[in-house]
C-alpha cells in the first residue's frame, strides 16, 4: 500500500483524496503545519519514506492575488518547486494542482494541454511557474511527475466566499426569506465546472503510478456565472430577475471571458466527470438548503 503525502489535505480537493486514498488502503499524510519552501526537505525527513506526494496546499483565490502577490508567488510557485525538486531529488512521485489561470485569455473553445501559457493575474504568474518547474523536472531531470491543470471543481465543500456558494448559499436564504436577493459581479464569464471530488479521483490516479504528464481536469462543458444563478433558481423555483442584482464594483480586475477545457488526454486514461452540472448544483443547492434551514 501507498504512503501519499497530501498538502493541503483538510481543504477540498484534499479531503476528497484522503478519503479515497484510505478507502483503497493507502496512508494519507498530513503536513505538520503551515510550510514554506526552506521547510520542505525537513518536512519529508519527518514523513519519512514516500511513496507520492500530491501538492494541493496554497493560496486559491485569484482576487485576493492582486493585493498580496509576493505571498502569493511565495505560496504557489516557491513551495510548488520546493516540493517538485525535492520529490525529483528523492525519487518520489510528484503530481502537482495546476490551473486553467495559467492560460488567461488563450485562444481556443477548449483549452489543452498545448495551449498557450499566457496568465493575466499574480495568481496565474505564480501557478504558471509552479508549472513549468514541474514539467521541466520531468522533461529534464527525469522526475515522475504530473501537472494537473485544474479547471472549476465545486462541491459542498468548496469554501463560502467563491462565487457558485455564494450564489447556493445565498438563494437558499432567499428561499426561506432570510434574505431578498443575491448580489453577483460580471455573470457572463464562462468556465467549466466539476465536482471536486473527480479532481480528487485524477489525483489519485498519479499517485498510484499513472503515466506522467501534464493532463487538463475539466468537463468541457461551458457554463456562465448567469447559467449557474439561474439553474440554482430552477432548483429552487426562484424568479431569477427578481432575486440576482448585479454590482460592477464587485467585478474582478482582468476577469478571463472565458476557461473551457478538453480533458481528451485524460479519458483516454478512463476518468470522466461524476456529475453533470445540473447534477452537481443541485447537490450543494439540497445542502446549503438543508444548512439554512438550520439557521431559522
Amino acid at each position: 500500500m501507498a504512503r501519499v503525502l497530501v498538502t493541503g489535505l483538510t481543504g477540498q480537493i484534499g479531503s476528497f483524496l484522503g478519503e479515497r486514498l484510505r478507502a483503497g488502503g493507502h496512508t494519507a499524510l498530513d503536513t505538520s503545519g503551515m510550510i514554506d519552501a526552506d521547510g520542505v526537505a525537513a518536512e519529508l525527513d519527518r514523513c519519512g519514506e514516500l511513496d507520492a506526494i500530491v501538492h494541493l496546499a496554497g493560496r486559491s483565490s485569484v482576487g485576493e492575488s492582486w493585493g498580496s502577490p509576493m505571498a502569493t508567488f511565495d505560496d504557489n510557485a516557491r513551495l510548488t518547486a520546493a516540493f517538485a525538486y525535492a520529490a525529483q531529488t528523492r525519487g518520489i512521485v510528484f503530481v502537482n494542482a495546476s490551473s486553467a489561470e495559467i492560460f488567461g485569455n488563450a485562444d481556443g473553445e477548449r483549452l489543452t494541454e498545448t495551449s498557450p501559457i499566457a496568465p493575466v493575474s499574480p495568481y496565474g504568474v505564480a501557478k504558471a511557474a509552479g508549472h513549468t518547474v514541474v514539467r521541466l523536472t520531468r522533461d529534464q531531470l527525469g522526475a515522475r511527475a504530473t501537472n494537473l491543470i485544474f479547471f472549476l471543481g465545486e462541491s459542498i465543500r468548496r469554501a463560502e466566499t467563491f462565487v457558485v456558494r455564494k450564489i447556493t448559499r445565498g438563494l437558499a436564504r432567499v428561499k426561506l426569506g432570510q434574505s431578498t436577493h443575491v448580489t453577483l459581479g460580471n455573470t457572463a464569464v464562462i468556465r467549466d465546472f466539476c465536482h471536486a471530488d473527480d479532481f480528487a479521483r485524477a489525483a489519485e490516479m498519479f499517485a498510484l503510478g499513472a503515466a506522467p504528464g501534464d493532463y487538463v481536469v475539466a468537463s468541457g462543458d461551458p457554463h456562465s456565472i448567469d447559467d449557474v444563478a439561474r439553474t440554482c433558481c430552477e432548483l429552487l423555483d426562484l424568479d431569477p430577475a427578481a432575486v440576482i442584482k448585479n454590482d460592477q464594483s464587485l467585478v474582478r480586475r482582468a476577469d478571463i471571458a472565458r476557461l473551457v477545457g478538453d480533458s481528451s488526454r485524460l479519458r483516454a486514461l478512463g476518468w470522466a466527470p461524476s456529475a453533470s452540472f445540473r447534477e452537481l448544483l443541485a447537490q450543494i443547492v439540497e445542502h446549503d438548503l438543508a444548512q439554512a434551514r438550520l439557521a431559522t
